[in-house]
C-alpha cells in the first residue's frame, strides 16, 4: 500500500515537471521603432505640460509635550496625555528638539533656544480601555479592574523660530 502511494507521487512529480515550461536564457531582439504614428482623433486636445513652480516644503519640528516626542506640522491635530485647560486656550510649548524648513535642518543640544510651538486645545477625550484582571492563588480571590486615560486633542497653530545674525554662531 505505500509503495503504491510513493509510486503514484513520483509520476506525478515527473508528469508536473514535464509540464512545466523551461526558461532558458534568449536574447530578446529589439522591436523596430515605427515610422509611422497614427493620426490621434480630432476632439481631443494634447496635454500641455504645465510649468511646476518649486514645491515649498513645509515646516515642521519635532516637540517634546507631556513625555512624548512629536513630529508636529501646521495646522495638524495630535492627541497627547491630559493637559489640562478648556478647550479654545492656546499653549506654548518651549521644548523644541528640532525644526526643518525651506532653510533646512536645525538641531537642538538639547533644545533650539528661543524656539516655541504654539498649540490650541481642541477637546478632551477618553482613551480604549485597559482591563487587568488580579487573582491569588488557592483563595478563591479575583478581580477585574479597568482604566480609561484621559486625552487633550491639539492643533498645532504655528511653529516660531529664534531670529539669528548672519554671521553665525562664532560670535565674531
Amino acid at each position: 500500500m505505500a509503495r503504491e502511494k510513493s509510486e503514484k507521487k513520483a509520476t506525478k512529480e515527473k508528469e508536473s515537471k514535464a509540464k512545466a515550461p523551461k526558461a532558458e536564457a534568449k536574447p530578446k531582439a529589439a522591436k523596430p521603432a515605427k515610422a509611422e504614428s497614427k493620426p490621434k482623433a480630432k476632439g481631443k486636445p494634447e496635454p500641455v505640460a504645465e510649468a511646476k513652480a518649486p514645491k515649498k516644503e513645509p515646516r515642521f519640528a519635532v516637540i517634546q509635550a507631556q513625555g512624548l516626542q512629536l513630529r508636529v506640522g501646521q495646522d495638524e491635530e495630535h492627541i497627547l496625555p491630559h493637559m489640562g485647560g478648556d478647550p479654545g486656550t492656546k499653549v506654548k510649548i518651549e521644548r523644541v528638539l528640532l525644526i526643518s524648513d525651506a532653510n533646512g535642518i536645525e538641531i537642538g543640544k538639547p533644545l533650539i533656544e528661543g524656539a516655541v510651538v504654539t498649540v490650541e486645545v481642541v477637546g478632551h477625550e477618553r482613551g480604549d480601555k485597559i482591563r487587568v484582571g488580579t487573582y491569588k492563588r488557592r483563595k478563591k480571590y479575583r478581580r477585574k479592574i479597568g482604566y480609561r486615560d484621559t486625552l487633550t486633542r491639539v492643533k498645532i497653530l504655528g511653529i516660531e523660530m529664534p531670529r539669528r545674525e548672519k554671521r553665525g554662531d562664532h560670535g565674531a
